[in-house]
């Protein structure tokens, strides 16, 4: 194994899931292993289900729906920074300095 991977087990509703990844991200996958977790129980308890695999879809399709609004806000903030910052640039630009 390289150097710079890592295995690891993360554990979603009781299940193992043993990957292999970048030391550099361990700490975005344990974060998600305990968010994801820690949905699982609040879903559990606004919503009725019949499996484990139905509180897991709500769940994706919750953070798939936030991910795509964070998309969004951060596409509309790109757009009014930019012309800003190019306003910006050719303000600087004409400045002289003695």
């Amino acid at each position: 194994m390289n150097n710079d991977r890592l295995k690891i087990t993360i554990t979603v509703n009781q299940r193992n899931f043993d990957i292999e990844i970048d030391k550099s991200v361990e700490y975005y996958y344990r974060e998600a292993e305990r968010i994801i977790n820690k949905s699982f129980i609040e879903f559990a308890k606004q919503w009725t289900y019949t499996d484990h695999q139905d509180l897991l879809s709500k769940i994706l399709i919750d953070f798939v729906v936030k991910w795509i609004e964070n998309e969004e806000r951060l596409n509309a903030f790109d757009e009014n920074l930019i012309p800003k910052m190019e306003r910006l640039k050719q303000l600087t630009e004409t400045i002289e300095i003695d």
